[in-house]
């Protein structure tokens, strides 16, 4: 039967309506009888749950049915649960109906008119998706696109990508975590939004924009997927579904033509994913936020730490008010009140009357004089305090914001100012957080990025002169030039941390008219009394500047590039640079690195013959290390300044030259970076993060040439701790000096990186521009060079990596020139919103921190790690954090654990960390276990899954480690030989899981005797097979979690597995009156624990068990040899018994609750156990 939407009709948080009912929802897509003409529902399965979770969404517009035969015949051999929501139009729905029934694969099957592409049956399809909850899905289709020259081949490109199994697992795992952009797809196909807007697309995109009630601003900063497939998070969609697009709106199908709204719309897709990007983002900050509280630990501790400081400070708080807002001065005035450290003085400076405000000794109310700074000077004056805090009517502090300004100061007392980091209040709460570097000197001369909520030093202010009331609103910033310039750039500081919630946005206080006016002349005052020659030069945005340093003289620069073979390439670079570069004082230094090819050969053999000084070819006739080749050439280097330039560059602004000199040429730098771009346009190289990816990375990796970047740092001067040599200028003694690039440990990789933080560590600063801009493809000569095999040059690689963390770790995991809540990750700057797990507000912990890694998110995972470690937090016996993602060396050092848990951790990737921990961390290190792995049973199902070289791992592992720890004496005695520490810490239960439990016996129509566990134990299950047939009609069975189907017909109950939170209370409702466990006696069962015998009794069931050595002790049970007539005995005098067997069930469970719980008793041997002694 045929049914539509009428039978169906959905709204954007409902279900399906009775269909009964004549009632329509007000936001449905689009009228009932619009919607039946172009949706038709031939085929509705329900998709199936597992565990409450939906199957991933397979939406296939399939115009062709013999391209979807090939699409089907790739998601059959998918692990995932998949649910196919399929369109087609009329006249091939039969031949679309039969491939899918023999597919084998769940699906819905719609009819749709040939309209909108495979747009418009897209968005047909969407309300259905929602109704079935479908969190994750995939948008293919069958379509021909015939105006393309390449055919249909990138269709199978597309294909081949998206459904290949290892791109499906990861997107699904990638979109699974809400932090993740919600539109995934093949890179090569991932095109910026604002480089495609030809036609009608920008028309089209700003329409749809604002029916969704979207920002069209937002249309530029988006990428979309070309050829309109990809992965992608269902609820970034919700705004389509807003938008009551019909087919009306799509104009008659012509192909997929530039200017059509299905290709507008194929760009803006990645529009509102986006827009939901933004504001998952934002909720993952608020969350954030949320956590950020003291433990009780640290509460309480906080008396014995202020006393530990060499001083406590009196800090003066200003709130200057010009808009008299009596109510954002209450909510700043509460704020201050709820901090953790007390203000010595407040001064609210404000015309406003303080109706409302509550009275304190601490309070001083004055009225806002018309210069401000000038005030603020005189009352510096009479005020006795040691810093001074400025914010403004309306601004809010974090509860802890004087604590960490206090303890920052009473720490680093060559501190003279301060900022934070920052957000801005908006009318649902906080937002837009700004984190900033430290003090960033060619950042700050671009712009005021400290932000306006500024501490100073009163001392300092005073003997600065104070505030210069000239600059206004930018008055203080002009005297953080000042302080600088007679104490240092480490003179202000900067706290990495949220601690001022702003009245107004960051971006909004740029663009005052006073900040505007007065940034120039500020950083005009500044370079005029340090006597820098200098033209000021408006900036990319109103309140930005471009400082242009003025040299005498024209120094000789020495290009240096190397190069082997790829002569059309090195034909651009150098044809390039001779031909657009202004600056005309330079050298160009070529250097072969064993060139093959006759056309390399004969075109240097040329140059030679010129015998033109400007451009000299050295050999370098040894293997491939770039620091050595570059070093050789620097030897030979006539010029006072040094460029390293890679050979697969070209200029493209001729100024590139001069704007490296510029800054150059300025005594306090060392090294200058350049602006690369990719040959497309998009960013290839603005500076080098510290700890991004691992030992360091390029940010903003493919960002649009137009893009501002984070903080508007792909616009402007600013100082890294690195940039790449595929440009870079330094002085050439500069560079001998240091030792030049590193050919022994860094002959290919990060040698730039190590070049870098060698003249950063002698004093001199590292700047990017991005006034000097150049092409470049990026390893196109290191590709051509570097010919070893894969597995060899990733050997090389790892060495280099070691070297870098060996050297260098303390300043790649806390970069200067980036900031610790910010990503170590993908293209950098953006939130780590994980970072809540490891806050640290303080400088130094009172407690001990454990960093665990649990073997697994189940019953081992949680009664070895996950409970032991939340008992011991809340008992402030230590601090922690699980962690079910890997730390890279730089986010361990940012933790700096006392101690590291792993916990049958036997992977090479695994093997890999603990390596990497013993290398690059001080942490004790302790390997749990609590099985003997070495000797699993063959009926035993994670034998299969072991490593088939166990011994040899699990040496390697606990060789590693400084400490193991086991759950019995038996596995300790068994493992004696591979580690000289070994602490037996016994299972105990959770009591906020397992103190509580309630079970009701005699429930059955006969008694119920039953069974728990899971598919490792179908060995175990043997010992009873016999038992479970023969006893079938004298009890009723109950199973959970496993049942052989063997045994199945005789199983009166099966209950599946559940998660292990739900697992104490589900085994109580089994209303067990016997429970059993058996076990094969062999080594691997005795070194188990005693586990299921503390569940069985919190539970008070009576039990019968094996007669091993894993379930002996001082335990009220009925132990039996494993044989069937002894099992049946025993079973049977327990029910001819039910009350003594009871008894012995409540005396169990008093045995359990009295001395086998996780309490605080047991608590301080957990904690010896974790840590070194």
């Amino acid at each position: 039967m045929t049914f539509t939407l009428n039978d169906r009709l959905l709204t954007l948080d409902q279900f399906p309506l009775d269909p009964a009912s004549d009632t329509q929802p007000a936001n449905a897509l689009s009228s009932a009888d619009s919607f039946a003409e172009e949706c038709e529902v031939l085929v509705m399965e329900q998709p199936a749950l597992e565990d409450g979770a939906p199957p991933v969404g397979v939406v296939i517009h399939a115009y062709h049915p013999d391209i979807l035969q090939d699409i089907l015949r790739r998601l059959i051999h998918l692990p995932e649960r998949l649910h196919l929501y399929v369109t087609c139009v009329a006249n091939r729905d039969d031949a679309v109906r039969d491939q899918l029934a023999a597919s084998g694969l769940s699906y819905s099957l719609f009819r749709v008119p040939n309209h909108g592409r495979d747009v418009l049956p897209f968005l047909r399809v969407l309300p259905f998706l929602r109704a079935d909850n479908i969190h994750t899905l995939v948008k293919l289709h069958t379509k021909r696109s015939a105006h393309l020259g390449v055919a249909n081949s990138w269709a199978q490109d597309l294909f081949d990508d998206l459904l290949s199994p290892a791109r499906f697992r990861h997107s699904v795992k990638h979109l699974d975590d809400p932090a993740h952009h919600p539109l995934l797809g093949p890179e090569r196909y991932r095109l910026p939004v604002s480089r495609s807007l030809d036609g009608s697309n920008r028309t089209h995109l700003v329409a749809l924009a604002e029916r969704a009630g979207i920002d069209p601003r937002h249309i530029d900063e988006a990428f979309f997927f070309a050829g309109t497939m990809f992965f992608v998070r269902t609820e970034a969609l919700i705004p389509l579904e807003r938008m009551h697009l019909t087919g009306k709106d799509f104009e008659t199908e012509r192909g997929q033509l530039d200017g059509t709204l299905a290709h507008a719309m194929e760009r803006f897709f990645g529009v509102l994913a986006n827009i939901g990007k933004q504001q998952r983002n934002l909720n993952l900050y608020r969350r954030w936020l949320d956590t950020r509280q003291l433990t009780a630990g640290e509460s309480e501790g906080l008396p014995a730490r202020l006393a530990s400081w060499p001083r406590q400070l009196d800090v003066l708080l200003v709130l200057t008010d010009t808009t008299g807002d009596i109510a954002l001065l209450r909510s700043s005035l509460e704020s201050i009140d709820r901090q953790l450290y007390r203000a010595a003085a407040i001064v609210v400076l404000s015309d406003a009357e303080p109706a409302g405000v509550t009275p304190a000794d601490n309070l001083v109310w004055l009225p806002l004089a018309e210069s401000w700074p000038s005030q603020l000077n005189e009352l510096l004056q009479e005020i006795q305090v040691d810093w001074c805090y400025l914010l403004r009517g309306g601004d809010q502090l974090d509860p802890h914001a004087l604590l960490l300004l206090a303890e920052g100061v009473a720490l680093n007392p060559g501190v003279s100012a301060c900022y934070s980091d920052e957000d801005s209040l908006g009318a649902t709460g906080c937002q837009n957080p700004i984190f900033k570097p430290d003090l960033n000197l060619d950042l700050l001369r671009s712009y005021p990025y400290v932000g306006r909520a500024l501490a100073f030093s009163r001392e300092a202010v005073l003997a600065a002169d104070g505030f210069d009331p000239a600059f206004t609103e930018l008055a203080p910033h002009d005297l953080l030039y000042r302080l600088v310039e007679t104490h240092g750039l480490g003179t202000v500081g900067h706290l990495a941390d949220v601690l001022v919630h702003q009245a107004i946005d960051f971006v909004q206080w740029l663009g005052e008219p006073q900040v505007i006016a007065h940034s120039a002349a500020i950083v005009e005052a500044h370079l005029q009394r340090l006597g820098v020659a200098h033209e000021l030069r408006a900036g990319p945005l109103p309140v930005a500047n471009r400082v242009v340093y003025q040299h005498a003289g024209q120094p000789l620069v020495s290009i240096l590039i190397p190069t082997r073979d790829c002569l059309p390439m090195l034909l651009r670079c150098v044809e390039s640079i001779m031909e657009k570069t202004r600056y005309t004082n330079y050298e160009l230094i070529i250097i072969d690195n064993n060139s093959e090819t006759a056309e390399a050969l004969d075109w240097f053999a040329g140059v030679e013959r010129l015998n033109d000084a400007k451009v000299r070819i050295l050999r370098y006739p040894q293997p491939f290390n770039y620091s050595a080749i570059n070093n050789f050439a620097a030897s030979q280097a006539r010029g006072e300044y040094l460029v390293l330039l890679n050979n697969d560059t070209a200029v493209i602004d001729g100024d590139w030259l001069d704007a490296l000199l510029h800054h150059a040429q300025r005594p306090e730098v060392g090294i200058v970076g350049a602006k690369l771009l990719f040959p497309d346009g998009a960013i290839q190289h603005a500076g080098v993060v510290l700890g991004l990816g691992g030992v360091a990375e390029h940010p903003f990796i493919r960002d649009p040439l137009q893009s501002n970047g984070y903080l508007h740092r792909l616009q402007v001067d600013q100082n890294y701790s690195a940039v790449t040599a595929a440009c870079l200028m330094i002085r050439t003694e500069l560079y001998h000096q240091v030792g030049g690039l590193d050919e022994v440990g860094l002959g290919v990789s990060y040698n730039d990186v190590d070049l870098c933080l060698k003249v950063g560590q002698a004093g001199r600063l590292i700047v990017w521009t991005p006034y000097a801009v150049l092409m470049h493809e990026a390893n196109v000569s290191q590709n051509k060079v570097d010919s070893t095999k894969q597995q060899a040059k990733r050997e090389r690689f790892k060495r280099e990596q070691s070297v870098m963390y060996q050297r260098w770790l303390p300043l790649l995991a806390n970069d200067p020139a980036y900031n610790r809540n910010l990503t170590l990750t993908g293209s950098g700057f953006a939130h780590d919103y994980r970072s809540e797990s490891g806050w640290q507000p303080f400088a130094s912990r009172l407690m001990p921190y454990a960093l665990c890694y649990p073997g697994d998110s189940f019953g081992s995972g949680h009664y070895r790690v996950r409970q032991p470690l939340a008992a011991l937090k809340a008992a402030q016996l230590v601090e922690g954090m699980v962690s079910d993602w890997v730390l890279q060396p730089v986010e361990l050092e940012r933790l700096a654990p006392d101690t590291i848990i792993f916990q049958r951790q036997l992977t090479d990737p695994q093997l890999e960390v603990i390596q990497n921990t013993k290398a690059f961390s001080n942490a004790f290190k302790v390997y749990e276990l609590d099985d003997y792995v070495l000797d699993v049973p063959a009926g035993n199902a994670a034998r299969e899954l072991l490593p088939k070289d166990i011994a040899k791992r699990l040496k390697k592992a606990l060789g590693l480690c400084d400490r193991l720890v086991v759950s019995t004496h038996p596995l300790a005695n068994a493992l004696k030989d591979f580690n000289a520490d070994i602490r037996v810490m016994e299972n105990r239960l959770p009591s906020q899981w397992w103190s509580d439990l309630r079970s009701h016996r005699r429930q059955g129509r006969k008694p119920r005797v039953g069974w728990a566990g899971g598919s490792s134990h179908s060995e175990d299950l043997q010992v009873i097979a016999e038992v479970v047939r023969e006893l079938a009609g004298e009890v009723e069975w109950v199973f959970m979690g496993m049942c052989p189907p063997a045994l199945r017909p005789y199983v009166h109950e099966f209950h599946k597995g559940v998660n292990i939170e739900k697992y104490p209370a589900r085994l109580a409702g089994l209303n067990l009156d016997l429970a059993l466990a058996p076990l094969k006696d062999n080594i691997f069962n005795a070194c188990k624990s005693n586990l299921r015998l503390l569940e069985y009794g919190a539970c008070g069931f009576p039990v019968i068990c094996s007669d091993i050595l894993c379930y002996r002790g001082d335990f009220p049970v009925t132990r039996v040899r494993n044989r069937p007539k002894d099992w049946i005995a025993a079973i049977r005098e327990h029910l001819a018994e039910p009350d003594a067997s009871a008894r012995a069930g409540d005396a169990l469970r008093s045995v359990v609750l009295d001395n086998w719980m996780l309490r605080e008793e047991h608590l301080l041997a957990w904690r010896n156990a974790w840590l070194k002694d």
